[in-house]
């Protein structure tokens, strides 16, 4: 171990070291794998600070485990609950030691964890044959005493509409450090001021940006995610915890040289994945490279080179869109359409609701196909699934899959890349 260490030391990103089974020091490290951090662009220091934080989460978890997993076997019918009590104990104490080093006091002891708890056990409860939803940000906001204690999650778990009245995405229920819960954050009062954020993103990710804080968000799948100052962090669904793809832009920029385009489909493709939505976005340098791939019809840069009396009506709809300058908001309403949107490297919109020609597949859907056709003359294709997960075509391959249902394997409690094609090194 010391000699791995110190033939690459520069590798390790972070490091604890505590007490394991009776006899064994206990060491957990991180590593990139040969990837690499930015150190600006969005969501590289958030995603910094929380790995920074997660060997020592690890080390506190292992040991409140210990003694209960030295009395089981591999065989033992408790063991895969046990795991997944594991896995959520490390998320609660990653969140919560992000949220001590942001608030200049400590959170109740529990808090976070006592929350995601509660989330799961919402998770398996129905009202009325609905899934339930719910939704609560803790924040450090609030500077006065409240009249009235109501301790969160324990007094609203025994009030059977609090999660019907809160449900993460009309109305979000805001707590304190203390763990009181204080008011409610309504999204068309934030709405009416003006305060939509970047794009249709979660109302915990406009309450975060806003007040600061935790917020987490049980949907109908039973997905739960967590956004930390507006940006989104980790997410739960499959009982793993799987992180944001929060270095997605600057990666993303570094493959295609440009930045400016690269926030732009980011920020949309987490957005539509947020929303449990489908698009497929690409990114391409030469327009002239569509041609025989995209329609005309299709083409909104084309809609005025084209003859009025010839127009058919699809082209015609491109002369009430604005688009310029193109933003979040338009270009996730128009990628949410059937078909394929496409900007240039300036970000400005090329194409949408486009049916791109492709080979059919018979393993494969009609999204992919067409993902991987455009991206043999585009820069780059995101493709985004309605289960949330968001995958990158390069030169005709899937190049990786982010936020994707997480692998059954139990190695990397928190992992934000899985790998899907390794067949053409150059592509990534």
């Amino acid at each position: 171990m010391a000699a791995e260490a110190s033939t690459a030391p520069k590798q390790i990103l972070a490091c604890a070291t505590g007490q394991g089974p009776p006899g064994w020091q206990l060491m957990i490290r991180i590593r990139m794998g040969g990837q690499r951090i930015p150190d600006s662009g969005r969501g590289g220091s958030l995603l910094r600070e929380m790995l920074h934080n997660l060997p020592d989460a690890g080390i506190r978890t292992a040991a409140e485990f210990r003694d209960a997993a030295l009395t089981m076997t591999e065989t033992s019918a408790g063991l895969p609950a046990l795991k997944r009590a594991i896995r959520d104990t490390v998320a609660a104490q990653v969140l919560s030691d992000l949220m001590n080093l942001k608030f200049d006091r400590s959170l109740r002891p529990g808090l976070i964890a006592e929350t995601i708890d509660y989330l799961i056990e919402l998770g398996g409860s129905r009202v009325e044959s609905n899934d339930l939803t719910h939704g609560v940000v803790i924040t450090a906001a609030f500077g006065d005493v409240p009249r009235l204690n109501f301790d969160y999650p324990s007094d609203v778990r025994s009030a059977k509409r609090g999660p019907l009245l809160f449900d993460g995405y009309r109305s979000i229920l805001l707590v304190d450090a203390d763990g009181r819960a204080r008011t409610e954050f309504q999204r068309h009062r934030a709405d009416k001021a003006g305060s939509t954020g970047s794009g249709p993103t979660s109302l915990a990710a406009l309450a975060t940006h806003q007040l600061g804080g935790l917020g987490l968000v049980l949907e109908a799948d039973r997905t739960i995610r967590a956004f930390i100052d507006g940006e989104p962090l980790l997410v739960r669904r499959g009982e793993h915890w799987t992180s944001f793809p929060l270095e997605l832009a600057s990666v993303i920029g570094a493959m295609i040289r440009v930045d400016a385009s690269a926030d732009l489909v980011v920020e949309t493709a987490l957005a539509i994945s947020s929303g449990r939505h489908g698009a497929i976005i690409a990114v391409v340098e030469d327009a002239g490279k569509l041609d025989g791939i995209v329609p005309l019809k299709d083409r909104y840069d084309l809609r005025n080179e084209i003859d009025p009396l010839a127009m058919r009506v699809e082209t015609r709809l491109h002369h009430l869109i604005d688009a310029e300058p193109l933003d979040v908001p338009t270009l996730a309403r128009l990628a949410m359409l059937d078909g394929a949107t496409i900007v240039d490297r300036q970000g400005r919109l090329i194409s949408y609701g486009a049916i791109v020609a492709s080979r059919d597949s018979q393993n494969e859907g009609a999204r992919t196909a067409a993902a991987k056709t455009l991206s043999t003359k585009a820069d780059i294709v995101l493709r985004v699934s309605s289960d949330g997960d968001i995958t990158i075509f390069r030169s005709g391959f899937a190049v990786t899959t982010l936020l994707g249902n997480p692998n059954q394997s139990d190695d990397g409690v928190i992992a934000g890349i899985t790998s899907t094609e390794n067949r053409r090194t150059s592509a990534g």
